[in-house]
C-alpha cells in the first residue's frame, strides 16, 4: 500500500484527520508493519479509510491500518460519504467477518448511525487525556498553582546546567533525534525490568521511517533537551490542523536532580500554544503526570460493524 497525492489531499481537506490518518504516518506503517493484508477502501475523490485484515482465531476481521500504533483511527475525508465508503468496504475483494474500528474519537463520523443492512455494537475503548488551550492564554495561565510552582522550580533546577538547552528537533535533526529516543526510552524500561514499546526492530524501524515523512509534511513536532553535547531527553510529537499530540519519549535518569520530562512537555505545549492549536492530547493511558498538567479524561470508543 502506497498512500499518494490523492490522499493527502483528502487528508488537508479534513479538519477531523490526525496525523495517524496520514500518508507520511501509514505509508511507514504499511511499509513496516502491515504485511501483505493492507487494503484502502475508498469513495473516489470523497472518502478514504485502509485496513488490514485480521484473522482473530477464525473471525476475520478487517481493522484501520496502524491500529494498535495509532491513538485515534478514523476515516479521511466527507463525513457524509460513510454509508458508500461501508459499500465499499462490503464490496471488497476479501473475505471478512466483522469490520472493527477502535480508538475512534466521539465526534467521528464512523459513530453515527449504521446505514440500513449493517448491526453496530458500540463499547468505550481508551481514556486521551486533553487540554484545552484556550486562545490568548500563555502555559502559566493554564496550569494550576501547585504544577506552575513545579515547572518553575524545574526550570530553575535546569538553569544549574550551564550547558543544557531546550530546542525542536530540526528536519535535519530528526534522524539522530528519534535514534537518541528510541535508546533513551529502551534504556528506561530495561531498568524497570521490561522491554518497552519500542523493543521491536520493526517498530524502531517504522519509527525511523515515518518521523522524517512527517517532518517533511510540516506534522511533527520533537523536543529535544541536551546537555553536555548529548540528546538526555526526546519526545516525539505531532500537529495537525487544530491540535498537537504527544505520542512516544525518553529520558536520560543519570542526570541527577532533573526533570527532563516536565521540560519536554513544556516545550511541546508552549510550542502549541504559539502556533495556535486549540487543543495538546496526551493520547493513551492515565498515567498521573497527564492530569498534572490539568488535562482531561476524553474516551474513545471501539464500534463493531457486521452486515445483516
Amino acid at each position: 500500500m502506497t498512500l499518494g497525492d490523492d490522499a493527502w489531499a483528502l487528508w488537508r481537506s479534513d479538519p477531523r484527520a490526525t496525523p495517524f490518518q496520514s500518508p507520511a504516518w501509514l505509508n511507514a506503517w504499511a511499509t513496516h508493519l502491515g504485511g501483505q493484508q493492507v487494503h484502502v477502501i475508498e469513495v473516489p475523490g470523497r472518502a478514504l479509510l485502509p485496513l488490514f485484515l485480521w484473522d482473530d482465531r477464525g473471525t476475520r476481521k478487517l481493522v484501520p491500518a496502524g491500529a494498535g500504533h495509532s491513538d485515534y483511527c478514523d476515516m479521511i475525508g466527507d463525513p457524509d460519504a460513510v454509508p458508500a465508503l461501508l459499500d465499499a468496504a462490503a464490496d471488497a475483494p476479501i473475505a471478512w467477518d466483522e469490520l472493527v474500528l477502535p480508538d475512534l474519537r466521539p465526534d467521528s463520523p464512523l459513530l453515527r448511525p449504521p446505514p440500513p443492512g449493517w448491526i453496530a455494537t458500540d463499547e468505550p475503548h481508551e481514556i486521551c487525556p486533553v487540554l484545552a488551550l484556550p486562545m490568548g492564554k500563555s502555559l502559566r495561565e493554564l496550569l494550576s498553582k501547585t504544577q506552575r510552582r513545579k515547572l518553575a522550580h524545574d526550570r530553575h533546577r535546569a538553569d544549574d546546567l550551564s550547558d543544557l538547552s531546550v530546542s525542536l528537533a530540526t528536519a535535519a535533526e530528526v534522524p539522530d533525534a528519534v535514534e537518541a529516543m528510541i535508546a533513551l526510552h529502551t534504556a528506561q524500561w530495561n531498568a524497570a525490568g521490561e522491554r518497552g514499546m519500542l523493543a521491536d526492530p520493526r517498530v524502531r524501524a517504522f519509527h525511523h521511517a515515518a518521523a522524517p515523512a512527517l517532518a517533511e509534511a510540516g506534522l511533527l513536532r520533537m523536543a529535544v533537551i541536551r546537555h553536555a553535547g548529548r540528546i538526555v531527553a526526546a519526545l516525539l510529537g505531532f500537529r495537525d490542523a487544530e491540535r498537537f499530540h504527544s505520542y512516544i519519549g525518553g529520558i536520560d535518569l543519570s542526570v541527577p536532580r532533573q526533570s527532563f520530562g516536565t521540560l519536554a512537555f513544556a516545550c511541546l505545549i508552549e510550542t502549541a500554544i504559539a502556533e495556535g492549536a486549540r487543543e495538546f492530547h496526551f493520547l493513551r493511558g492515565e498515567e498521573p503526570y497527564k492530569y498534572s498538567w490539568d488535562a482531561v479524561p476524553v474516551r474513545t470508543m471501539r464500534r463493531t460493524l457486521r452486515r445483516c
